[in-house]
């Protein structure tokens, strides 16, 4: 885990990022991204599927994404995300059967 930062490059980082600039976190170099992603997910490899949508080939990124996603640790990924989904779609069904029912309730007959 990263030190906290003081007060006043709190502040820094804030201003800057707030005016669009992007502030790399200090120390981080690319080999060291990479090992933390390799540690987050050992099992995901995204690079193929970065280059084929970086040639636009949305579809067969998404397909080889499959075989991770279908795996334990990415249902575990996925789970909340469904579920945030699912309790949108419901929270989203009430309101439209309220409004249904109150517009069933005004029509004449």
């Amino acid at each position: 885990m990263a030190d906290p930062l003081t007060p006043g490059e709190a502040r820094r980082r804030f201003r800057a990022v707030t005016r669009g600039r992007h502030v790399p976190p200090a120390g981080l170099t690319v080999a060291a991204a990479k090992a933390r992603l390799r540690e987050v997910d050992a099992g995901l490899d995204i690079g193929p599927a970065l280059q084929l949508a970086g040639r636009g080939r949305w579809g067969a990124a998404a397909v080889s994404l499959l075989p991770w996603l279908l795996s334990p640790a990415g249902r575990a990924w996925l789970a909340p995300l469904v579920l945030r989904a699912a309790a949108a779609t419901y929270f989203l069904l009430g309101l439209l059967r309220r409004k249904a029912g109150a517009a069933g309730e005004e029509a004449p007959g």
